[in-house]
């Protein structure tokens, strides 16, 4: 890397916030994610030797040596699990396979025959709620959500909010939004520093902002994302959700209600957006009282009033309970996008040869998509490409196992082990995809689209699909009746945020043949010190006078 990311100083950038006058604040900062994963690792050090310790015992049939080389395997896959999923995957041509980790055994199944069984197994046998339950850690990350290890226990009554509600609210939503990205980008950019003429901005950071923003005035409206505390809260949530999960995840569980317990205290951002939040909920509670006593209240069309709505009519979620479940979506709307949106931007630069065509789309139909939510097949197209490629995790389809299951084959899960699918071998497998590990943006793009368009794609697939389609080739959403319900939203953020910077913006990385991401667990995630060369693009003859 050059000297340049000491200059942007990459973990500090700012975050910002239009007043009612459209000014814009200053505040906040956010941390480097390889440094903070570095302080897990250290933290865990004296913790790993007593869990080494309790393991020893309950596996004492296995020989010494061969019980060290498993654990020390085990604990490799939190630094390399992509390529260690990809390696057995290639290995084990299509029958189930295992993959350790320090506190969980992985069972992967990639045949469609084998994911069925896995998506009809009953809640009681395998659990998503329970796997995230396992990951997120939320009686310590969540402000003490302990939710319920089978899914509907307290109602489903979100999903219908998410895949109903909000996706209908998209084309009152996306205007707004884009509006709003567009003004952040601008703000950023021109605060961002300039060297050799041109300025240059840590990407990754600045998308996380722009997702930030864009999420709270989706969920909560612009009053939220006028409140500058719940904003940086907002923001540093994400982070301490994953350092204080892994933490909590790696710790012997008798330890784990004492070092969680501490954890959470030392972390404010999870409090701040819990009493802000509940505050609103509990007069949106009020207000439901009244309504059914037969008086006239105010409607509100956001998240929180989604959520509250079409919870279980008679056993409604108090506003505590509304609160936990926003702050759970919350979290993987924010990292899932921010991830996917900068990668995105990685291949713009790295594959300009899209960009022209891509500028011809938005120019003569993005209006059209803002209002509807729905369209842009060649960036549809683009984004799933660069999904495919830098997934943002190698693992979906989590199921938590409450009870023994036996696959079909014969492999066996104990309560404890997980089945899941490897979604990113799935994604780069020859047999699914022609020219699997090549970058072709409108391969998903039906060929008399492309035809019409007078677009010659190299590759493309035999049947055509579009980023938030759920298959048996494609698990980022995971699979069958428990595919993403909010898949239909994110799918438009993410469109309306690279639109923007496609329409107003070149891009270009700085340092193209550098490493871009890191790996923890399963999960790819962007390295904060890449940056960007974005110039303006009706102000590229000014940037010589600016610097000046």
């Amino acid at each position: 890397m050059s000297n340049s990311s000491n200059i942007l100083q990459p973990s500090q950038p700012a975050i910002f916030v239009e007043d009612s006058s459209g000014n814009i604040d200053t505040f906040s900062l956010i941390g480097s994610l390889p440094l903070l994963f570095v302080k897990t690792i250290l933290i865990g050090i004296p913790l790993l030797l007593l869990y080494a310790t309790a393991q020893r015992k309950t596996a004492s049939s296995l020989p010494p040596f061969r019980w060290l080389i498993q654990r020390i395997n085990a604990w490799q896959y939190l630094l390399w699990g992509p390529s260690i999923i990809q390696r057995k995957f290639d290995t084990a041509k299509g029958e189930p396979f295992e993959v350790l980790a320090p506190d969980t055994r992985y069972v992967f199944v990639s045949s469609e025959k084998h994911i069925n069984e896995l998506d009809t197994a009953p809640d009681t046998v395998l659990s998503l709620q329970a796997a995230s339950k396992q990951m997120l850690q939320p009686v310590y990350t969540m402000h003490g959500f302990n939710w319920f290890d089978r899914r509907g226990t307290e109602g489903v009554g979100f999903i219908r909010a998410l895949r109903t509600l909000l996706t209908n609210n998209l084309p009152r939503i996306l205007p707004e939004v884009g509006y709003l990205v567009r003004r952040r980008l601008s703000k950023l950019h021109s605060e961002s520093p300039i060297q050799n003429g041109s300025r240059v901005s840590a990407i990754y950071p600045m998308i996380v902002n722009i997702v930030v923003l864009a999420n709270a005035v989706s969920f909560f409206g612009k009053d939220i994302a006028k409140n500058e505390s719940f904003m940086v809260s907002a923001l540093a949530y994400v982070e301490e959700t994953l350092i204080c999960a892994e933490i909590v995840r790696l710790t012997p569980k008798f330890l784990s209600p004492l070092i969680g317990g501490i954890i959470a205290h030392r972390l404010h951002s999870h409090q701040k957006i819990f009493d802000t939040l509940l505050q609103i909920a509990e007069e949106r509670c009020q207000e439901r009282d009244l309504k059914n006593l037969g008086h006239q209240v105010p409607k509100h069309d956001d998240c929180i009033q989604w959520i509250m709505e079409t919870s279980p009519r008679k056993n409604p979620w108090t506003a505590k309970r509304v609160v936990h479940e926003v702050m759970a979506i919350w979290f993987g709307s924010v990292h899932a996008l921010s991830t996917t949106i900068t990668f995105a931007i990685h291949d713009l630069s790295l594959h300009p040869e899209y960009v022209e065509p891509l500028r011809n789309e938005l120019s003569t139909s993005y209006e059209a998509f803002e209002r509807t939510g729905d369209g842009l097949p060649l960036l549809d197209s683009f984004i799933k490409e660069s999904a495919r490629l830098t997934p943002v995790e190698s693992m979906s389809t989590r199921r938590s196992a409450l009870k023994p299951f036996i696959i079909s084959d014969g492999t066996k899960l104990a309560p404890g082990d997980w089945a899941c699918t490897p979604v990113r071998a799935i994604m780069q497998n020859a047999d699914l995809y022609p020219s699997p590990l090549d970058f072709q943006g409108f391969r998903f793009v039906d060929k008399e689209t492309l035809e019409q368009l007078n677009i010659d794609a190299k590759v493309t697939q035999s049947k055509p699909s579009s980023l938030t389609t759920v298959d048996n080739t494609w698990h980022v959403w995971g699979t069958g009746r428990m595919a993403c319900p909010g898949r239909f939203y994110a799918a438009a953020i993410m469109k309306v945020i690279v639109s923007q910077m496609l329409l107003n913006y070149d891009c270009e990385l700085v340092e193209k043949e550098s490493s871009r991401w890191f790996t923890w667990r399963s999960s790819m995630l962007p390295k904060p010190s890449t940056t960007v060369v974005l110039t303006h693009r009706t102000e590229e003859k000014s940037m010589a006078t600016l610097v000046t």
